[in-house]
């Protein structure tokens, strides 16, 4: 079965002519009913959907919320008995039958091969985590806008048992139905996190496969991103993983504010094998709480293991980097998911009574002032974000573009000259001070020391607190034993020694001062990272 790529006219022009995406042959898709769901996903108005549950299979789902129970689903005409349904959710988002759950129903669980237009599963989200029922909708557009594979979204209004339970985002399932739209054949091995593994080098769980107890793909992926020697480790990822998506994967889990992803978070997405590129593709899922931080820094440590693999060798830290440029500067346009936003919005408002319209429509502005402001702080990252590795002369490393953090009220942070004339690094205290130089430094494995030298006048302690006066340190490792300069002191060298530990990190640079009066200052040319020999 050939695959067709659905196409978002709103974002096409900018987004996929400027990054020029490649990936596996795909047919161009066809706007037509043909495709399973389409009519489900034509941004027209909600869906009325009323479900009916058996008084017995209702107490079922009191007992065990995640079994199957059939039940009958109206929609206009449409009558689908026998469709299987459970309650999903996780700790956030869970509701009880009796309250306002989330539901998935699976149509042919009871009655093999009945369809609903023309899907298998659907999943009926309460969006009790997003009051703006955008985002799983307008973060799967842009995600398959940069080619890659997510499920499409709409809205529904649900009534359960006569119960009116309201407006639902209407999501697809991760079936064969959705990767025939993006896969030339839908039959290769999808994984999921399971309650003992959320990563490719645990347990996964198989959902769909020709061959249930194999998992070589993803064991094949899991040594690939393993492997110490990292110019090895780029070509056997490149062999096992579709790189371009992932790319995009990771760049848009990022720049979207997914914080319950795969990349920081090791949650929420589905991994494919496509038999015809023999290569593993990540998809996203569970988008409900994007947005969030419009300051969150576009290169985070990841916790997802191939993430993390990639980001660590140069190439990929040199395409993720790109990638991040191109969706942000060609195509991620805050107007232009704004507008889409709207658009959708003219199309659920009318089903709604005059007090949830105007609530929605106050959600959703909230949500285009959210996305501007991510675009325009990811924006002013992109200079300054994206670390190359320490350059060591003789062992030596001079660390730069140290920043100011946590000027005190009623004192100073600057650049000044010390008493004697020497460019430095200067905190002169408030009453109440805990402020820093600092700055980041990408490192390989090895046994590091950050030194300087420190003076000091008239550095008088917290009342409160411990770790008082000037030093250095290493930020999330132990802080040195040596004492810390107080009271006036002439130039002293401080050190704090360190160990890198993964194949390569990214490590912030301290310069301290914690105290209620006095002057600390660190000579500028002093501070280096020397590397020490194992």
């Amino acid at each position: 079965m050939r695959g067709a790529f659905l196409r978002f006219p709103f974002l096409r022009a900018g987004l996929l002519g400027a990054l020029l995406l490649t990936g596996p042959a795909r047919l161009p898709a066809e706007d037509s009913n043909a495709v399973a769901g389409a009519s489900l996903f034509a941004n027209s108005a909600p869906r009325l959907i009323s479900i009916t549950i058996a008084p017995e299979d209702i107490a079922a789902l009191r007992r065990e919320p995640r079994k199957h129970v059939p039940a009958t689903l109206r929609e206009g005409t449409n009558v689908l008995a026998q469709a299987g349904l459970h309650l999903k959710g996780s700790i956030g988002s869970f509701r009880p039958i009796d309250d306002r759950p989330a539901l998935t129903l699976s149509f042919d669980k009871f009655v093999p091969g009945q369809r609903f237009h023309g899907l298998r599963r659907i999943h009926l989200n309460n969006s009790v985590e997003d009051a703006t029922y955008m985002h799983e909708l307008i973060g799967g557009e842009l995600f398959r806008a940069a080619g890659v594979p997510a499920p499409r979204a709409g809205h529904a209004l649900v009534e359960l048992n006569g119960r009116r339970l309201g407006l639902y985002v209407l999501k697809e399932g991760f079936t064969e139905d959705l990767l025939a739209l993006h896969f030339w054949h839908p039959d290769g091995d999808l994984y999921e996190p399971a309650l003992d593994g959320h990563d490719v080098h645990e347990p996964l769980e198989k959902s769909l496969g020709r061959k249930p107890e194999d998992r070589s793909n993803l064991e094949a992926l899991a040594g690939a991103a393993t492997e110490p020697n990292l110019e090895r480790r780029w070509l056997r990822l490149q062999g096992v993983l579709d790189m371009d998506r992932f790319v995009s994967f990771m760049a848009l889990e990022i720049l979207l504010g997914h914080r319950d992803g795969y990349c920081l978070a090791r949650n929420n997405f589905r991994v494919y094998h496509d038999v015809d590129s023999a290569r593993i593709v990540f998809m996203p899922h569970g988008m409900d709480q994007l947005f969030g931080n419009a300051r969150a820094t576009i290169a985070p440590r990841m916790s997802g293991l191939a993430a993390r693999a990639v980001l660590e060798t140069p190439p990929g830290r040199l395409a993720y980097r790109d990638r991040c440029a191109a969706l942000l500067t060609n195509g991620l346009d805050a107007r232009q998911v704004g507008t889409r936003i709207d658009q959708v919005l003219a199309g659920v408002r009318p089903v709604l009574a005059a007090p949830e319209a105007a609530a929605l429509d106050r959600e959703c502005a909230r949500l285009k002032e959210r996305i501007a402001a991510r675009w325009q702080d990811a924006t002013k990252q992109l200079g300054q974000a994206f670390l190359d590795p320490l350059r060591f002369t003789n062992n030596v490393g001079r660390p730069s573009d140290w920043q100011a953090v946590d000027v005190p009220e009623g004192g100073r942070v600057e650049q000044a000259a010390a008493p004697d004339g020497q460019p430095a690094l200067a905190m002169f205290a408030g009453p109440v001070t805990s402020a820093s130089w600092r700055t980041k430094v990408l490192l390989p494995r090895g046994r590091y020391q950050f030194e300087g030298r420190i003076r000091t006048d008239g550095v008088a302690p917290l009342p409160f607190g411990k770790n008082h006066g000037a030093a250095l340190h290493v930020s999330e490792f132990p802080r040195p034993q040596d004492a810390r300069l107080t009271g006036t002191q002439p130039w002293k060298i401080y050190a704090a020694p360190f160990e890198i530990t993964e194949e390569e990190r990214e490590v912030q640079l301290i310069c301290e001062l914690r105290a209620s009066q006095g002057t600390a200052w660190f000579e500028v040319s002093s501070l280096r990272v020397l590397r020490l020999e194992p």
